[in-house]
């Protein structure tokens, strides 16, 4: 069962130009600032969808007040948990999709300008079918650090790694997507919510054909907290990575493949491989924890943490220090 609050009209949304997607949880520590800054960066002719995915931590109260103060906001509400990819399709397919839809998180900023660029980057090429941006870390006490970058920043650099088979991501936090190549891939997977972002934007390339890009602009600042560290979908992640390449390859070369259930039955890591990505998660994690660290001004567990994960994980770290620096 579900409420809808803020418009009751399904096809309100039919003039609308960008329209951002909210899936909200538990996120009452940090929604409020969240969607405040969507709307400071919102078009004129921008709406936000909030999907409270079966808050219980009153969220939902939070975002609904912000709903009567400002019309351009229309929350949808699930009674009960229905995981990230049902809360985001349910906000895509809500009433009239407008041209764009952006995705923001629940606990992210969004920095000024992210929508205009993104916006006129799809406007200004008709085969890209989403972009996104990089941005930074913040942490619980306000601190800034880091730099997040992944994905193609080029065409040419986008064609090296789809010609490749290689599994492409742009940062899920700060995407907009062009309305028809997000349908027409079929939306997210509920079968891939520990990589829906991951399982999307390689969809949307190598099954639909578009083409998806990294703007090198700072778009949204990345909140660091400690349900943020979790270890729990690493492995699960990493298997996902994994049929998706195997996938990717196949629609390359024109073969049938397996459905992701069907697959992992059959290519189940023996011990010795379990044990080697167990070192390489940990030494990930054990990265994140120093990332963290550094972001709450505690110098010791900021080196205790880099030299682990140095030792589990050192191309992690390598490849994590160049995007750092911009490289």
């Amino acid at each position: 069962m579900a409420s809808l609050i803020g418009e009751t009209d399904s096809t309100r949304s039919a003039s609308k130009g960008v329209r951002v997607v909210m899936p909200v949880h538990n996120a009452s520590g940090y929604v409020v600032a969240a969607l405040e800054s969507v709307l400071r960066d919102l078009p004129d002719d921008g709406e936000v969808v909030v999907v409270d995915d079966g808050s219980s931590d009153g969220s939902g109260a939070l975002v609904e007040t912000l709903a009567m103060r400002d019309g351009r906001i229309v929350v949808l509400r699930n009674e009960q948990p229905t995981g990230v990819s049902r809360a985001l399709n349910r906000g895509v397919l809500f009433g009239t999709c407008p041209e764009f839809v952006a995705v923001a998180e629940h606990d992210d900023l969004v920095l000024p300008g992210r929508f205009a660029a993104q916006a006129a980057a799809l406007r200004a090429d008709a085969g890209l079918g989403a972009v996104s941006g990089e941005g930074r870390y913040l942490g619980p006490t306000g601190r800034i650090a880091g730099r997040v970058s992944v994905g193609p920043r080029t065409d040419a650099e986008f064609h090296e790694m789809r010609d490749a088979g290689r599994e492409i991501l742009i940062p899920h936090p700060a995407i907009m997507y062009r309305r028809d190549a997000v349908i027409a891939a079929g939306l997210y997977d509920a079968e891939f919510d520990a990589a829906q972002d991951l399982e999307i934007v390689n969809r949307l390339v190598y099954a639909a054909g578009w083409r998806v890009r990294t703007i090198t602009e700072p778009h949204v600042l990345y909140r660091i907290h400690d349900s943020s560290m979790s270890f729990s979908h690493i492995s699960a992640q990493r298997m996902m990575t994994r049929y998706i390449v195997y996938r990717n390859r196949a629609q390359l070369d024109g073969e049938p493949f397996l459905p992701f259930a069907e697959w992992q039955r059959a290519n189940q890591p023996d011990r010795r491989t379990r044990w080697r990505w167990y070192r390489k998660d940990t030494g990930a994690l054990r990265y994140r924890q120093a990332g963290l660290a550094w972001l709450n001004r505690r110098p010791f567990a900021f080196a205790g943490n880099i030299v682990a994960a140095s030792v589990l994980h050192p191309r992690w770290v390598l490849m994590k220090l160049r995007v750092a620096r911009g490289r």
